[in-house]
């Protein structure tokens, strides 16, 4: 495979020069198992992108490899230039799990709102990066067929190996109205160990609670989704009045009135609700907690 550098310092294979960037617009989703290379073709797509169109949604969708933000939390950058260093997240979505496993359904919905979220800041072209869980068994044929359906792509792009997207894809063949680009995984990609995620995780939550504060809180002066998993070291989000992601909290100490938070929190006067995840976290290792 013939091997490009782009001016990012990013490898690509010249088969990616075969989109038609120019028309791409609306919502494009790209799709892939771990470890195909999503994260870096999208962060070349969206630099491209920005090229043609005066602002460019960059949604970044996977709960535990995220690009942008904290885990748990899917993430959107509206940008107008994307050659630089990685933007930081306009607005995240708190999911309060580092899997889509049993949590597809606010991953839906996190995805539906942070790409209206996009088109109503002026984005004309939307990537969505989606997680790498595919295997049908585990339910990932049905999160990308349900994704699909409901923000009704005008492009997908997929990174695939050998036929471990087949699943995903051959409906989508037949589609009228969206175009289908089918792309083999880069021979130079570095697969990275299940140990390695875990670590990478492990350093974005440190530092992401560097410094945090704690804060009291009286349990009735807000509303409280999933108060029946409140317990110490739970990981919550607080929330502003469009159910968007303030800033995330580690659950210190509770009582049926009070809650002590551990947070980076500086917008107290924006938050409208709190969120219990199912993640509990240790704030001391960065370790997630069964």
């Amino acid at each position: 495979m013939d091997m490009v550098t782009s001016a990012e310092s990013i490898q690509f294979p010249s088969e990616w020069l075969e989109l038609d960037l120019e028309s791409l617009s609306g919502t494009i989703m790209v799709i892939g198992g771990s470890n195909s290379g999503k994260s870096t073709f999208v962060r070349w797509l969206v630099a491209r992108l920005c090229r043609f169109h005066g602002r460019v949604g960059w949604l970044d969708g996977d709960v535990g490899q995220t690009t942008m933000g904290v885990p748990t939390t899917l993430n959107l950058a509206v940008v107008s230039n994307c050659d630089g260093p990685l933007p930081r997240p306009d607005t995240a979505f708190f999911v309060g799990s580092t899997s889509p496993q049993r949590h597809m359904l606010p991953t839906l919905v996190g995805v539906q709102l942070l790409r209206e979220r996009a088109l109503a800041e002026g984005a004309t072209a939307v990537v969505v990066d989606t997680t790498g869980l595919v295997d049908p068994m585990a339910g990932g044929g049905a999160l990308k067929e349900w994704k699909i359906a409901l923000l009704r792509p005008k492009t997908v792009i997929a990174l695939q190996k050998e036929r471990e997207l087949e699943h995903i894809l051959a409906p989508l063949r037949c589609e009228s109205g969206m175009t289908l680009h089918v792309f083999p995984v880069v021979d130079a990609v570095r697969p990275r160990s299940p140990e390695e995620r875990a670590r990478r995780r492990r350093k974005l939550f440190l530092d992401y609670f560097f410094g945090a504060l704690s804060e009291r809180l009286r349990i009735r002066d807000f509303p409280v989704y999933g108060l029946e998993k409140i317990c110490p070291k739970r990981l919550m989000s607080f929330q502003d009045r469009e159910g968007f992601s303030l800033a995330l909290g580690v659950i210190r100490s509770a009582s049926p009135d009070m809650l002590e938070i551990s947070t980076p929190l500086r917008q107290k006067n924006k938050v409208a609700s709190l969120r219990v995840g199912d993640l509990r976290l240790d704030l001391e290792t960065g370790e997630e907690l069964l």
